[in-house]
């Protein structure tokens, strides 16, 4: 049987070693221009844009037939969303799977809605490569990634939000507070896929350890975790390293966020997933 992993590209990642894996790209679109979110997009050059531009900007998720020709050719489907509350991307893909299931009935398929993003989409598509590796059944498969999601977490930290604030997924009142006097919001994605402000600091000096803080008052112990940042690899090195200060067995990676994440947490922003301590491998 056929395995295929299917993500929107808020998953930022293009590529899966190992994997049968496609990115499905968003869009970012800025008055008449429209940056494609794939492996060639220029990540930094569109934020200079975008910071530049005074027109009225969005996104825009992958339609039903781009869903559809992801998944064409395989036998067994896990599509992986961005937060059905953030984008249409979970419904477009709900339709198309339920199309390509009735195409082909010999194939299994099944959406999940990761009621996150980046990071945490990225941790559960590896998981499930894994189970894959390891000749796990489809159906249970699915159980356990959802399992695993209700053991995870996503936090992140933002100097700006006023992306979020045009297109709805915060109130206008948050994203003001985020660009007063250097203030840094940081916020959670909760239990039903919605952000929630959780904390502020003036400048970056103490984001770290408030990160860790509110990990760890939401059941981290030193479990896996995942930061993306968009350009601040140094905020990204000084959070994993205030978190090795207290949990050296802690397995840390960091990687960049790709055009629909670097659009919605800004320059300088960082989202992190992480595992928290009931986790079961």
């Amino acid at each position: 049987m056929a395995f295929r992993i299917v993500c929107d590209s808020s998953v930022n990642m293009h590529q899966m070693p190992e994997a049968d894996f496609v990115s499905v790209p968003m869009k970012i679109l800025s008055g008449m221009r429209e940056f494609v979110d794939d492996a060639s997009l220029d990540v930094e050059g569109m934020c200079n844009v975008l910071e530049k531009s005074k027109e009225r900007s969005g996104t825009s998720c992958p339609n039903i037939a781009e869903w559809k020709n992801a998944f064409e050719g395989a036998d067994e489907v896990l599509a992986i969303t961005i937060s059905g509350k953030l984008s249409g991307s979970f419904s477009s893909c709900s339709q198309a799977m339920t199309e390509f299931l009735e195409e082909h009935p010999g194939a299994k398929g099944f959406v999940f809605d990761s009621l996150s993003t980046g990071p945490m989409m990225r941790m559960l598509a590896n998981l499930a490569m894994l189970m894959k590796r390891e000749n796990m059944d489809f159906d249970s498969m699915i159980r356990d990634l959802q399992i695993y999601r209700s053991h995870a977490g996503l936090i992140f930290t933002l100097a700006s939000m006023n992306n979020l604030a045009r297109n709805g997924r915060v109130s206008p009142a948050i994203a003001a507070a985020a660009g007063l006097l250097g203030i840094r919001l940081v916020a959670i994605g909760d239990e039903n896929g919605t952000i929630k402000q959780v904390a502020k600091c003036r400048g970056e000096g103490k984001l770290p350890r408030v990160i860790l803080e509110q990990m760890e008052e939401r059941g981290y112990e030193g479990g896996f975790v995942r930061l993306d940042h968009c350009l601040n690899l140094p905020l990204a090195h000084a959070i994993r390293d205030k978190i090795l200060e207290k949990y050296p067995q802690a397995v840390i990676e960091i990687g960049e966020c790709t055009g629909l994440c670097a659009y919605y947490a800004e320059r300088g922003g960082v989202i992190i997933g992480y595992e928290d301590r009931d986790i079961v491998r």
